[in-house]
This record gives C-alpha cells, sequence and structure tokens, in this order.
C-alpha cells in the first residue's frame, strides 16, 4: 500500500465529503452511538465517552503509521459530522482492508452513506493498493446487507459465532469486493498503485 499519513479529504455529492475525525465529533459519535437503534445489530459494546474517544485517536494514529483507517462523513457548512465510513482493519501484505461504517439515524434512508462507501472503496483501489475488501455483518442487519449488495459485494458465507455482543454469541456473513469485479471496476479501481511484477492472485 503507499504511504498515507493523514486521511485525505474526499468531496462527495450534495457538499458533503469524508474528512479526518478529530477530537471535536466527539459529541456528534457520543449522540449516535448512543442511540440503541445505531448499534443494535452490530458488534460495539457498550458506548461510553472513553470508547468514543478511541475511535478517533486510533484513526488518526492509524492513518498516521500509513495504514487506512475511518474517515469522518461531514455535511454543510459548517460541517456536520454525520457518520463514519473506512476501513477497520487492513493488511498491507496481502493488500486487503476491512469495510465498516456507522450513520446517525436521522439521516437513515438518504443515500449519505452509498455515496460515502462508494469514495471510500474508489480511494481504496485507486490510491490505497487494495485487491480485496470484505465486511462482516450480523446476520440480523439488513439495511447493512443490502448496501453491500448495491455496492457490489459477493456473500462468501457465514461464520458461526464470531463476535460477541451484548452477551451473546452472533453468527456474521461475510461479503467481499475484488479490484477486478465489476463494480469495483464500475467504481473506477484501476490497476492497484505499484501493480507491476505484483504476484497473480493464488502465489504467495
Amino acid at each position: 500500500m503507499p504511504e498515507v499519513r493523514a486521511a485525505p479529504v474526499i468531496p462527495l455529492p450534495r457538499g458533503a465529503r469524508l474528512r479526518p475525525l478529530a477530537p471535536a465529533d466527539r459529541a456528534a459519535l457520543l449522540g449516535w452511538l448512543s442511540d440503541p437503534e445505531v448499534t443494535a445489530r452490530t458488534s460495539y459494546p457498550e458506548v461510553t465517552p472513553a470508547l468514543v474517544d478511541a475511535i478517533t485517536a486510533r484513526a488518526a494514529a492509524r492513518w498516521a503509521a500509513g495504514e487506512p483507517s475511518k474517515w469522518g462523513l461531514g455535511i454543510g457548512d459548517p460541517d456536520v459530522l454525520i457518520g463514519t465510513c473506512g476501513f477497520s482493519e487492513a493488511s498491507a501484505a496481502h493488500r486487503w482492508a476491512e469495510l465498516t461504517f456507522d450513520l446517525a439515524r436521522p439521516r437513515w434512508g438518504q443515500g449519505w452513506m452509498g455515496a460515502a462507501a462508494r469514495a471510500a472503496l474508489r480511494w481504496g483501489f485507486a490510491e490505497g493498493g487494495l485487491e480485496r475488501v470484505h465486511a462482516h455483518v450480523r446476520v440480523d442487519n439488513a439495511p447493512s446487507r443490502r448496501l453491500l449488495e448495491r455496492l457490489g459485494f459477493r456473500w462468501e458465507g457465514r461464520l458461526r459465532s464470531l463476535r460477541w455482543c451484548r452477551g451473546a454469541p452472533w453468527d456474521f456473513d461475510l461479503y467481499a469486493l475484488l479490484r477486478d469485479d465489476p463494480a469495483a471496476q464500475a467504481l473506477g479501481a484501476g490497476a492497484a498503485p505499484g501493480a507491476a511484477g505484483h504476484p497473480a492472485r493464488g502465489e504467495p
């Protein structure tokens, strides 16, 4: 993956943007992540101010270390944070990342996260050197599953009791999108940066 030391600002339709998360986002993040409807079908633990601070700090640290991470999804002028989108984990050696996203409930169903996820994926494939992006979705999380399917992700299987969610084990479905999948190419994935000499899939 190419070296990136800060989350790039990516303009989106309707005056929105993907931009770095900052400590000033604490109140907004805490606001929607404390909404049970937002976290009910996820593996989020109890949401506290300390957890929100850790999310912001981890994103900044990973970008600073040259690893792709989460962006904030901002709208309007002045900027109002309404969600996050990006990569929760990544492997430079194997050129994959895990897509993650969350959105304040008043903004559901308005197309914001679809635009944000498309931009994050486009950056990941075209600028971030990724060959694969996958996502884990709890089996009862139909809205996230529908979004991934609209983005062109393919279902790859079900992982039993993958995560412990508020006192109980839950199965998660695994979805993935590859650089050479038609949906990724439609995003403008292009060839991976530094792709010359890159091993073919299946080679060590």
